[in-house]
């Protein structure tokens, strides 16, 4: 026992050291970038004015002059002169710290050195959650955390081969479907290994999204297209009703994909321990998991939905634009995805337990 809590111990602080000389190698990394990084020494901010809002609230406004030294480039090591303005809540601008690490383009003037602030450098503290995620995930999960690790990369790596050639002219559509198959596919196998309730959660799963798809089409011939006006940064996309379709296939994918593995695990699980046990009991048992975590994964995707539309929402109502012309005009698109994913939540139950019986009584039988 004692050994074993020594190198549990010798685990954790090896963990923490890569996780410190992580975020050290991040905190000077300056010299990877081609952009001009400035690191903020002092700050002077001064008041402006003041202007009156659309709703009668009063806005300051505020200018920063700033000193900074050059991290990186040919002026690296030099002083460099920096101004800000911005306003009190932040909305398109944002107030700059002592100690802050900033985009900047750098120009001479003279013997002095001036910039102007592209953006902050945030890698630091996305490197630092990030981080903290992945020590986590390998401290209490151990190796389970290292498949969820690698689901993630797989994932990201799904995507930027997706975004690629949809950039290089590829149908959206088809892309989409390609890449849905991969997610569960892939997510699915290397989070539960190769073997008969996998094939189950990912049949389970590719049934459930042709279902909801299908409903999405019918509901889309029967009613007609949308307004599609209304969706916001589309910019000079072609085809909107293509994009809302591919946002419609992404969306809910990691929530059905958690009922179907559930349900086939359970599933699974009932009929190891209870190989002659008839498709009804199976039915109303994998059912009764499925209502206790169906409440939370509708939760799980509201709140996913919702989180997203709060910035937003709160700007447009801050400038006179009432709660229903939101819902209507501005969410209609959420409420829809949010809608149809809820309805592949609810299906992937009983999918869910008719597929896994299929495949893992048969596979009982086989093994008789």
């Amino acid at each position: 026992k004692m050994k074993e809590f020594v190198c549990k111990r010798k685990k954790v602080f090896f963990l923490i050291g890569i996780y410190l000389l992580f975020l050290l190698f991040v905190s000077q990394d300056a010299w990877l970038y081609d952009t001009t990084i400035a690191k903020i020494t002092k700050v002077q901010t001064e008041k402006t004015g003041e202007k009156e809002g659309a709703r009668g609230e009063t806005e300051a406004y505020y200018r920063q002059t700033m000193q900074g030294i050059l991290l990186n480039g040919k002026w690296k090591g030099s002083k460099v002169t920096l101004k800000n303005e911005y306003t009190y809540s932040g909305v398109t601008n944002q107030k700059y710290h002592r100690g802050d690490k900033v985009f900047i383009h750098a120009s001479e003037n003279g013997e002095r050195l001036s910039g102007k602030i592209k953006g902050l450098k945030r890698d630091t503290y996305l490197a630092a959650v990030g981080g903290m995620l992945l020590f986590l995930l390998i401290l209490i999960t151990k190796k389970q955390g290292i498949y969820t690790i690698s689901t993630m990369i797989f994932n990201t790596v799904v995507y930027a081969v997706g975004f690629h050639f949809y950039l290089k002219g590829g149908n959206m559509i088809k892309i989409c479907n390609i890449m849905v198959f991969c997610f569960t596919f892939g997510t699915i196998l290397l989070l539960n290994g190769f073997h008969k309730r996998t094939l189950a959660a990912v049949c389970s799963t590719l049934c459930v999204f042709t279902v909801i798809m299908g409903i999405f089409h019918f509901i889309m011939y029967l009613y007609g297209d949308v307004d599609y006006s209304s969706m916001e940064y589309l910019g000079s996309v072609e085809n909107p009703a293509e994009m809302f379709e591919a946002e419609v296939m992404l969306a809910g994918l990691g929530a059905i994909m958690d009922v179907a593995v559930t349900i086939a695990a359970a599933t699974g699980e009932l009929i190891r321990k209870k190989p002659d046990i008839k498709f009804l009991p199976l039915f109303r048992s994998g059912r009764e998991i499925g209502y206790d975590i169906m409440g939370t994964m509708l939760s799980v995707l509201l709140f996913t939905f919702g989180s997203g539309l709060i910035p937003g929402f709160l700007i447009r109502m801050n400038n006179d634009i009432s709660f229903l012309s939101n819902i209507r005009y501005h969410i209609s698109f959420e409420i829809c995805r949010f809608l149809i994913e809820s309805i592949g939540i609810v299906l992937a139950i009983p999918i869910s337990i008719f597929v896994s019986a299929v495949f893992l009584k048969v596979q009982v039988r086989r093994e008789k």
